[in-house]
Protein backbone atom coordinates (compact mmCIF):
# COMPACT_ATOMS: atom_id res chain seq x y z
CA UNK A 1 0.00 0.00 0.00
CA UNK A 2 1.11 3.56 -0.63
CA UNK A 3 2.26 5.51 2.43
CA UNK A 4 3.24 9.14 2.80
CA UNK A 5 5.83 10.67 5.11
CA UNK A 6 7.11 14.20 5.45
CA UNK A 7 10.89 13.93 5.29
CA UNK A 8 13.19 16.94 5.30
CA UNK A 9 10.09 19.10 4.74
CA UNK A 10 9.06 17.13 1.62
CA UNK A 11 6.05 14.82 1.31
CA UNK A 12 7.33 11.48 -0.02
CA UNK A 13 5.16 8.64 -1.30
CA UNK A 14 6.33 5.04 -1.20
CA UNK A 15 4.98 1.54 -1.59
CA UNK A 16 5.33 0.13 1.92
CA UNK A 17 5.13 -3.40 3.28
CA UNK A 18 6.40 -3.90 6.81
CA UNK A 19 7.06 -7.50 7.79
CA UNK A 20 9.41 -6.62 10.61
CA UNK A 21 12.35 -8.08 8.70
CA UNK A 22 15.36 -6.39 7.15
CA UNK A 23 14.42 -3.32 5.12
CA UNK A 24 15.07 -2.98 1.39
CA UNK A 25 14.59 0.43 -0.25
CA UNK A 26 14.13 0.53 -4.03
CA UNK A 27 15.19 3.65 -5.92
CA UNK A 28 13.92 4.23 -9.46
CA UNK A 29 15.46 5.76 -12.56
CA UNK A 30 14.92 9.26 -13.91
CA UNK A 31 12.10 8.24 -16.26
CA UNK A 32 10.43 5.85 -13.83
CA UNK A 33 8.67 5.85 -10.47
CA UNK A 34 8.05 3.40 -7.61
CA UNK A 35 5.80 1.20 -9.78
CA UNK A 36 8.84 0.02 -11.74
CA UNK A 37 9.73 -2.12 -8.72
CA UNK A 38 6.46 -4.07 -8.45
CA UNK A 39 8.04 -7.48 -9.23
CA UNK A 40 10.66 -6.88 -6.55
CA UNK A 41 8.21 -5.57 -3.95
CA UNK A 42 6.09 -8.69 -4.36
CA UNK A 43 9.02 -11.12 -4.34
CA UNK A 44 10.98 -9.75 -1.40
CA UNK A 45 7.96 -9.01 0.78
CA UNK A 46 6.89 -12.64 0.37
CA UNK A 47 10.32 -13.63 1.68
CA UNK A 48 9.68 -11.62 4.84
CA UNK A 49 11.65 -8.49 4.04
CA UNK A 50 10.20 -5.08 4.78
CA UNK A 51 10.17 -3.15 1.51
CA UNK A 52 9.82 0.49 0.52
CA UNK A 53 9.73 1.43 -3.18
CA UNK A 54 10.10 5.20 -3.10
CA UNK A 55 8.81 7.90 -5.41
CA UNK A 56 11.73 10.34 -5.34
CA UNK A 57 10.84 13.99 -4.83
CA UNK A 58 9.44 15.34 -8.10
CA UNK A 59 8.23 11.91 -9.28
CA UNK A 60 5.12 9.77 -8.96
CA UNK A 61 2.92 10.69 -6.01
CA UNK A 62 5.70 12.48 -4.12
CA UNK A 63 5.74 16.24 -3.84
CA UNK A 64 7.04 18.12 -6.88
CA UNK A 65 6.31 21.75 -6.01
CA UNK A 66 6.26 23.97 -2.94
CA UNK A 67 3.32 25.91 -1.55
CA UNK A 68 4.06 28.73 -4.02
CA UNK A 69 3.94 26.41 -7.01
CA UNK A 70 7.69 26.47 -7.56
CA UNK A 71 9.59 23.30 -8.43
CA UNK A 72 11.31 21.71 -5.46
CA UNK A 73 15.10 21.68 -5.30
CA UNK A 74 16.19 18.61 -7.26
CA UNK A 75 19.71 17.34 -6.63
CA UNK A 76 21.27 13.91 -6.27
CA UNK A 77 22.40 14.99 -2.80
CA UNK A 78 18.78 15.79 -1.86
CA UNK A 79 17.58 12.44 -3.21
CA UNK A 80 20.17 10.55 -1.16
CA UNK A 81 19.44 12.52 2.01
CA UNK A 82 15.68 11.96 1.55
CA UNK A 83 16.20 8.19 1.41
CA UNK A 84 18.52 8.21 4.42
CA UNK A 85 16.05 10.19 6.53
CA UNK A 86 13.07 8.09 5.39
CA UNK A 87 14.82 4.92 6.54
CA UNK A 88 15.32 6.46 9.97
CA UNK A 89 11.74 7.76 10.05
CA UNK A 90 10.49 4.22 9.41
CA UNK A 91 12.31 3.07 12.53
CA UNK A 92 15.28 1.34 10.91
CA UNK A 93 18.94 2.03 11.51
CA UNK A 94 20.06 0.38 8.27
CA UNK A 95 18.60 -0.86 5.01
CA UNK A 96 19.68 -2.51 1.79
CA UNK A 97 19.67 0.14 -0.95
CA UNK A 98 18.73 -1.12 -4.44
CA UNK A 99 18.83 1.43 -7.25
CA UNK A 100 18.45 1.38 -11.02
CA UNK A 101 20.08 4.00 -13.25
CA UNK A 102 19.47 7.30 -11.39
CA UNK A 103 18.81 5.16 -8.32
CA UNK A 104 22.34 3.80 -8.60
CA UNK A 105 23.75 7.31 -8.86
CA UNK A 106 21.82 8.18 -5.69
CA UNK A 107 23.47 5.27 -3.90
CA UNK A 108 26.94 6.39 -5.00
CA UNK A 109 26.15 9.84 -3.61
CA UNK A 110 25.02 8.21 -0.35
CA UNK A 111 28.36 6.37 -0.28
CA UNK A 112 30.16 9.67 -0.78
CA UNK A 113 28.29 11.16 2.16
CA UNK A 114 29.00 8.02 4.21
CA UNK A 115 25.39 7.59 5.31
CA UNK A 116 25.09 5.17 8.21
CA UNK A 117 21.86 3.61 6.88
CA UNK A 118 23.52 1.66 4.04
CA UNK A 119 23.79 -2.06 4.75
CA UNK A 120 24.24 -3.80 1.38
CA UNK A 121 23.82 -2.01 -1.93
CA UNK A 122 22.77 -3.05 -5.43
CA UNK A 123 23.73 -0.76 -8.31
CA UNK A 124 21.80 -1.76 -11.42
CA UNK A 125 22.22 -0.39 -14.95
CA UNK A 126 24.08 2.70 -13.82
CA UNK A 127 27.40 4.52 -14.19
CA UNK A 128 30.10 6.29 -12.19
CA UNK A 129 30.59 8.84 -14.97
CA UNK A 130 28.57 8.87 -18.17
CA UNK A 131 30.70 9.12 -21.32
CA UNK A 132 29.92 12.19 -23.43
CA UNK A 133 27.43 13.39 -20.83
CA UNK A 134 27.57 16.84 -22.42
CA UNK A 135 25.82 15.34 -25.44
CA UNK A 136 23.01 13.64 -23.53
CA UNK A 137 22.30 16.44 -21.04
CA UNK A 138 20.36 18.75 -23.43
CA UNK A 139 18.49 15.92 -25.18
CA UNK A 140 15.11 15.98 -23.37
CA UNK A 141 14.94 19.76 -23.06
CA UNK A 142 15.54 20.10 -26.78
CA UNK A 143 13.01 17.39 -27.60
CA UNK A 144 10.34 18.92 -25.37
CA UNK A 145 10.53 22.21 -27.24
CA UNK A 146 8.58 20.57 -30.07
CA UNK A 147 7.09 17.43 -28.48
CA UNK A 148 4.90 16.63 -25.53
CA UNK A 149 6.28 14.52 -22.70
CA UNK A 150 3.93 11.75 -23.85
CA UNK A 151 5.46 11.81 -27.33
CA UNK A 152 8.98 11.87 -25.94
CA UNK A 153 8.24 8.99 -23.54
CA UNK A 154 6.73 6.89 -26.34
CA UNK A 155 9.96 7.34 -28.30
CA UNK A 156 12.44 6.89 -25.46
CA UNK A 157 11.03 4.21 -23.17
CA UNK A 158 11.18 1.35 -25.72
CA UNK A 159 14.99 1.76 -25.75
CA UNK A 160 15.03 1.05 -22.01
CA UNK A 161 13.44 -2.40 -22.42
CA UNK A 162 14.40 -5.57 -24.23
CA UNK A 163 12.93 -5.62 -27.77
CA UNK A 164 10.31 -8.29 -27.04
CA UNK A 165 9.03 -6.86 -23.75
CA UNK A 166 5.36 -7.52 -23.04
CA UNK A 167 3.17 -4.62 -24.27
CA UNK A 168 1.57 -4.12 -20.86
CA UNK A 169 4.98 -3.66 -19.19
CA UNK A 170 6.06 -1.20 -21.87
CA UNK A 171 2.82 0.75 -21.51
CA UNK A 172 3.21 0.93 -17.73
CA UNK A 173 6.75 2.31 -18.10
CA UNK A 174 5.53 4.94 -20.54
CA UNK A 175 2.70 5.94 -18.19
CA UNK A 176 5.14 6.45 -15.32
CA UNK A 177 7.21 8.87 -17.37
CA UNK A 178 4.22 10.70 -18.83
CA UNK A 179 2.87 11.38 -15.32
CA UNK A 180 5.96 13.33 -14.31
CA UNK A 181 6.13 17.05 -13.66
CA UNK A 182 8.07 18.26 -16.71
CA UNK A 183 10.21 20.78 -14.85
CA UNK A 184 11.28 18.40 -12.09
CA UNK A 185 11.84 15.66 -14.67
CA UNK A 186 14.26 17.90 -16.57
CA UNK A 187 16.02 18.85 -13.34
CA UNK A 188 16.31 15.18 -12.37
CA UNK A 189 17.67 14.35 -15.81
CA UNK A 190 20.38 17.00 -15.57
CA UNK A 191 21.37 15.83 -12.10
CA UNK A 192 21.47 12.17 -13.10
CA UNK A 193 23.90 12.51 -15.98
CA UNK A 194 26.16 15.23 -14.52
CA UNK A 195 28.17 13.51 -11.78
CA UNK A 196 31.51 11.75 -11.65
CA UNK A 197 32.13 9.30 -8.79
CA UNK A 198 35.18 7.55 -10.26
CA UNK A 199 37.63 9.08 -7.81
CA UNK A 200 35.36 8.33 -4.83
CA UNK A 201 34.53 4.67 -5.45
CA UNK A 202 38.00 3.21 -4.73
CA UNK A 203 37.82 4.83 -1.28
CA UNK A 204 34.61 3.02 -0.34
CA UNK A 205 36.14 0.29 1.76
CA UNK A 206 34.35 -1.65 4.45
CA UNK A 207 36.57 0.09 6.99
CA UNK A 208 34.83 3.34 6.03
CA UNK A 209 31.42 1.86 6.81
CA UNK A 210 30.45 0.63 3.36
CA UNK A 211 28.66 -2.67 3.19
CA UNK A 212 28.90 -5.20 0.39
CA UNK A 213 28.08 -4.05 -3.16
CA UNK A 214 26.55 -5.87 -6.12
CA UNK A 215 26.65 -4.33 -9.60
CA UNK A 216 24.11 -5.57 -12.17
CA UNK A 217 23.98 -4.85 -15.89
CA UNK A 218 21.71 -5.97 -18.71
CA UNK A 219 23.30 -7.53 -21.78
CA UNK A 220 21.02 -5.51 -24.10
CA UNK A 221 21.26 -2.18 -22.29
CA UNK A 222 21.72 0.54 -24.91
CA UNK A 223 21.59 3.39 -22.40
CA UNK A 224 24.12 2.21 -19.82
CA UNK A 225 25.95 -0.68 -21.51
CA UNK A 226 27.68 -3.37 -19.42
CA UNK A 227 31.08 -1.70 -19.75
CA UNK A 228 29.86 1.07 -17.43
CA UNK A 229 28.77 -1.40 -14.77
CA UNK A 230 32.04 -3.31 -15.09
CA UNK A 231 33.87 -0.04 -14.51
CA UNK A 232 31.98 0.48 -11.24
CA UNK A 233 32.65 -3.08 -10.10
CA UNK A 234 36.36 -2.65 -10.82
CA UNK A 235 36.52 0.63 -8.91
CA UNK A 236 34.76 -0.51 -5.72
CA UNK A 237 36.92 -2.85 -3.64
CA UNK A 238 35.43 -6.36 -3.39
CA UNK A 239 32.30 -5.47 -5.39
CA UNK A 240 30.43 -8.32 -7.07
CA UNK A 241 29.26 -8.13 -10.68
CA UNK A 242 26.48 -9.93 -12.53
CA UNK A 243 25.34 -9.67 -16.15
CA UNK A 244 21.68 -10.47 -16.81
CA UNK A 245 21.19 -11.85 -20.29
CA UNK A 246 18.39 -10.60 -22.57
CA UNK A 247 17.74 -7.58 -20.37
CA UNK A 248 17.88 -3.90 -21.24
CA UNK A 249 18.20 -0.79 -19.09
CA UNK A 250 15.26 -1.85 -16.92
CA UNK A 251 16.70 -5.28 -16.15
CA UNK A 252 14.47 -5.69 -13.08
CA UNK A 253 11.42 -5.54 -15.37
CA UNK A 254 12.90 -7.23 -18.43
CA UNK A 255 14.02 -10.29 -16.44
CA UNK A 256 12.39 -10.01 -13.00
CA UNK A 257 12.91 -13.64 -11.99
CA UNK A 258 16.62 -13.53 -12.81
CA UNK A 259 17.04 -10.12 -11.21
CA UNK A 260 15.26 -11.18 -8.03
CA UNK A 261 17.26 -14.38 -7.70
CA UNK A 262 20.60 -12.60 -8.16
CA UNK A 263 19.72 -9.92 -5.61
CA UNK A 264 18.35 -12.44 -3.12
CA UNK A 265 21.48 -14.60 -3.34
CA UNK A 266 23.52 -11.48 -2.66
CA UNK A 267 21.41 -10.25 0.26
CA UNK A 268 21.23 -13.56 2.09
CA UNK A 269 25.01 -14.02 2.20
CA UNK A 270 26.32 -13.60 5.73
Amino acid sequence: MVEYRTVRGINLAFEWIDHGGELIVFLHGVGADRTSWEPQVDFFSELGYSVAAIDMRGSGASQSRDENGLALPITIADFAADVHELILALGFERAHWVGNSMGGVIIMEAFRQQFSTIAKAVLANTFAKYPDSHLILPRPANALKTKSLAEFAAERIPFAHRPDIAPEILEASIRAMVAKDVETYLLSWRETWSHDYRSQLPLLTKERGRGEVLVITGSLDKITPPTLGIEIANLIPDAEYHLIENAGHLSNLDQPDKFNRVVWEFLKKS
